[in-house]
């Protein structure tokens, strides 16, 4: 907490130096040099239904935020950017009182060149619901705020672009260590017998190193690019670290630790961007080739081929967004087994199994972690297809935004719909209401997160 009010009491003694730094619109002729500060303040609340105690309403969630932003450049020479957030309050009950540098980098810009070091989110692809090539910034899926951009995570990293030629750039990026996404299944109250090591900070070991290469072809009414990564994807799997069994009670009980572990992999990436008259037409399609083999480590996510197509329509002041995508599993098998989380533990079962000559305990616990993390990919049927949608429209001049977003995966049958209405009374004051609500068949990632991820939330954001 010293900390915390540390950092920040210099941030705000360093405002008016900030400030006065600005140009002075009268001296722009003097000096290209530009310093401006600007943020937000935002309060709000998750509302929710608690199933295990009558079905009573109450908040999960309740937050106050301070977004700080920070750019400064010297004409075309350099450029520098930092975005500052602190939270205080709860997120699913727990207390929350943190500072995140969610993106700090300087940047240094040549003729035909531009390299960008530090803490960046970088977000490959030109989907808008799936990304198969983005792989380099990492997301918390269980981001409790009214802006869906606040997923992204930053990364450390260095980025280089050249610009050979006004048809064609080429990109190199560079990550030193691996951050992780933030997995939606962290809420997620566990079986007594299950516990679970999230990973809270950045892995820095030697062999965490990645890279990826990209080159962006600009054609006459179209743009494509082609990519390659090779890295940790920032989405980690689930291992099997610690096994024991009790064998005081009548039916033994499984003790289980386990560990989220990041694995390696390479990831063919290709995108385009066209128009059709009033409606633009984007895609792209990743295949994705882990080091290891899911069979052999249960952490690890089975081969994948992954694609996107969608539309961007604007019909007077409606705004329509629709998306097709889906997932084909070159080396699939059937899972011998149900996965850990998501299906109750049947201890006749169990003690069936635990009786049958030969049998391996510890190697059937292993399976169930595997299967789990192929549930939470999406990787348990060797084909799937999902589809989304959002229409949005403004009225009263602007100043009311009704949206609403459907996410529906028909191979899984996970579904969630997105609901929010955005006011702007003036200049600079936001007030925005909406909700989440997950459905999905029994066992199903959807039908698991709901009872904590369904919500309707209220907030108030005033811009400065």
């Amino acid at each position: 907490m010293n900390n915390i009010i540390a950092r920040l009491t210099l941030i705000f003694l360093l405002f008016p130096y900030v400030l006065n730094g600005q140009s002075d619109p009268e001296n722009a002729t003097q000096s290209e040099a530009s310093r401006i500060i600007y943020g937000f303040v935002r309060g709000g609340l998750y509302g929710g239904i608690d199933n295990e105690d009558d079905d009573k309403p109450y908040i999960p969630s309740a937050f106050a935020d301070l977004g700080l932003k920070i750019e400064t450049e010297e004409g075309k020479m350099f450029n520098a950017y930092a975005d500052l957030r602190f939270r205080y309050g709860t997120e699913f009950r727990e207390p929350v009182n943190r500072f995140d540098i969610r993106e700090v980098y300087v940047g240094i810009n040549g003729k035909k060149w531009d390299i960008t070091a530090g803490q960046k989110i970088i977000k490959w692809g030109r989907a808008d619901f799936t990304n198969p090539t983005s792989k380099f910034s990492p997301q918390n899926l269980i981001s409790r705020s009214p802006d869906k951009e606040d997923m992204d995570m930053g990364n450390l990293l260095v980025n280089a672009r050249w610009h050979p030629f006004p048809q064609l750039t080429l990109e190199a990026v560079v990550t030193p260590y691996y951050r992780s996404s933030v997995l939606m299944i962290d809420p997620i109250p566990l079986p007594s017998y299950v516990t679970i090591n999230p990973i809270n900070s950045l892995m820095t070991g030697n062999d965490m190193f990645g890279y990826g290469l990209k080159a962006n072809i600009h054609l006459t009414g179209a743009d494509m690019s082609l990519s390659w990564f090779d890295g940790y994807d920032p989405m980690p799997g689930t291992a099997l670290t610690r096994f024991s069994l009790n064998l005081t009670d009548p039916i033994p009980v499984p003790y289980t630790e386990l560990t989220m572990k990041p694995y390696k992999i390479r990831n063919i990436g290709l995108d385009f961007e066209t128009t059709l008259g009033s409606i633009g037409i984007r895609g792209e399609a990743g295949w994705s080739l882990p080091y290891d083999s899911y069979k052999t480590f249960e952490y690890v996510a089975c081969q994948e081929l992954e694609w996107a197509a969608g539309i961007d329509w604007m019909p007077g002041n409606w705004r329509i967004t629709a998306e097709y995508s889906g997932k084909f599993i070159p080396d699939f098998e059937e899972s011998a087994v149900d996965p850990i989380i998501g299906s109750e533990l049947d201890l006749s079962q169990m003690g069936a199994l635990m009786a049958t000559p030969g049998f391996d305990l510890a190697e059937y616990v292993r399976q169930q972690v595997g299967a789990f993390n192929r549930l939470y990919n999406y990787q348990l049927k060797k084909l799937y297809h999902s589809a989304g949608i959002r229409i949005e429209t403004d009225l009263l001049y602007g100043k009311l935004t009704p949206s609403l977003t459907s996410l529906f995966n028909f191979t899984s049958r996970d579904f969630l719909v997105m609901p929010e209405v955005i006011y702007k009374p003036a200049d600079g004051l936001t007030i925005s209401l909406g909700g989440e609500f997950y459905s999905g068949r029994e066992g199903s990632i959807y039908d698991i997160v709901d009872e904590f991820m369904n919500c309707i939330r209220v907030s108030l954001r005033v811009d400065f």
